[in-house]
């Protein structure tokens, strides 16, 4: 009987060893500008780095989830009183993934699904007024916000070019959620980047 039990659990370790060994590890970063649906909102330059871990389903299918950390700001226009707000936050976004094979060597891959993130901390601009006069100017403070308003969900999506181990690509996020750090209203982002996996 333990020789039997030995016996599948070898063929149960071979069966999952090949898809395992076809899921990769990779890395990533790019640029991103960012945006909110607040009246004169201003688009915004940031960045983000990360990691992914390219789970394949099939020859065309693919679950990637993906531990991003990014810096993106907030501004109004036609303000110098405030009307500004960078975070530095952790995204986690888990996307489906569509393989389109175009050669060999190059695919092109169509990604969309749901994220989380949390903001970690960042900068804001308020009104301050001096003196006797109450001259108002801004202060450049870092901002402190209750633990739920650091959190923020939404959607992803976008494309890519892939290699064999290099990969480019291009993508828009939406939060669902108001977001006091987008002045209580949804953020865009846009990003361009390219990643390597292994």
């Amino acid at each position: 009987m333990n020789k039997i039990k030995l016996l599948v659990g070898i063929a149960l370790l071979c069966s999952v060893i090949p898809s395992v060994a076809q899921n990769r590890f990779g890395i990533l970063g790019g640029g991103n500008l960012s945006t909110s649906s607040a009246d004169n909102s201003k688009v915004k330059i940031g960045y983000f780095v990360g990691g992914l871990y390219d789970i394949k389903v099939n020859d065309q299918f693919y679950i990637q989830p993906q531990l991003l950390f990014s810096y993106e700001e907030n501004k109004l226009k036609n303000t110098d009183l405030g009307g500004f707000y960078s975070q530095y936050d952790l995204n986690l976004p888990v996307l489906a993934s569509f393989k389109i094979n175009l050669n060999k060597n190059l695919s092109i891959r169509i990604n969309a699904g749901p994220y989380l993130q949390y903001a970690l901390f960042g900068r804001d601009k308020k009104l301050v007024i001096k003196g006797s006069d109450e001259k108002e100017s801004t202060a450049l403070g870092w901002w402190h916000q209750d633990f739920g308003d650091h959190f923020t969900y939404g959607i992803k999506a976008g494309g890519s070019l892939e290699t064999a181990h290099l990969f480019y690509f291009i993508e828009g996020k939406y939060s669902l959620r108001k977001s006091y750090l987008n002045f209580d209203k949804h953020g865009y982002t846009f990003s361009l980047g390219v990643g390597y996996k292994f």
